[in-house]
């Protein structure tokens, strides 16, 4: 078996990420559910928009997470 460790500052880097687009009323906005695919699609956060992202920490309960 390998190991592989990665350094990621976003969830939307990691493997098992996974986004839904969230349709709303305005056709212009584009937001989006975050999933973990590792965690049966646990939601990592709701209604993200493109500003949004940035701000979005990797869970404490992320399944792959190393702390060093």
């Amino acid at each position: 078996m390998v190991k592989i460790k990665m350094d990621v500052k976003s969830c939307k880097e990691c493997p098992f990420f996974k986004r839904e687009r969230m349709y709303t009323e305005d056709s212009w906005e584009e937001s989006y559910n975050w999933f973990c695919t590792k965690c049966d699609d646990k939601k990592i956060a709701g209604y993200v928009g493109w500003m949004d992202d940035k701000n979005i920490k990797i869970p404490d309960w992320c399944p792959i997470r190393v702390d060093d």
